[in-house]
């Protein structure tokens, strides 16, 4: 065998070596991309669960606050028929929104009260049981959270 002949071979060995590294690196890169990719995705769901549950607490403190100082106003949403609730429940919740921030730069959120009913009303022990239906959103994700509570007044 000749010298010629060694050298020939060592150019594709070579080439070979640096696809196989050139293939293990754009792996790793959209292994890293895609990780990244999903735990931002998980962090913007858990923000918009947690902007969710924002919601539930803006309906209870509006709740408890008309219970104590306009009690009559939430006689009529007890009291309502089907077609007076459709009406009274959406004045209700309309004003249990994110109040706009046009100065904000970073990734919008907000919450609403998408429905509420109630299911249930116990003069004896003054308890009102009511079904909530949140939802909240933050960067584009968004989550829908449904909780049956029981109020005392």
């Amino acid at each position: 065998m000749s010298i010629e002949n060694k050298n020939g071979i060592a150019m594709p060995i070579i080439l070979g070596l640096v696809l196989c590294i050139a293939i293990w690196v754009g792996s790793l890169a959209w292994t890293m991309t895609n990780s990244r990719s999903r735990y931002q995705q998980i962090i913007k769901s858990r923000q918009a669960n947690f902007i969710a549950r924002s919601g539930f607490q803006h309906f209870f403190l509006k709740l408890k606050t008309m219970q104590r100082l306009c009690p009559e106003s939430v006689r009529a949403l007890e009291e309502a028929n089907a077609d007076e609730k459709k009406v009274l429940h959406d004045v209700f919740i309309e004003d249990i929104i994110v109040p706009p921030d046009d100065k904000f730069s970073g990734d919008k959120f907000s919450y609403r009260i998408e429905r509420f009913d109630i299911e249930s009303i116990d003069y004896d022990r003054s308890v009102l049981t009511i079904g909530v239906t949140s939802s909240g959103s933050y960067g584009g994700e968004k989550n829908l959270l449904k909780r049956l509570v029981r109020i005392s007044r």
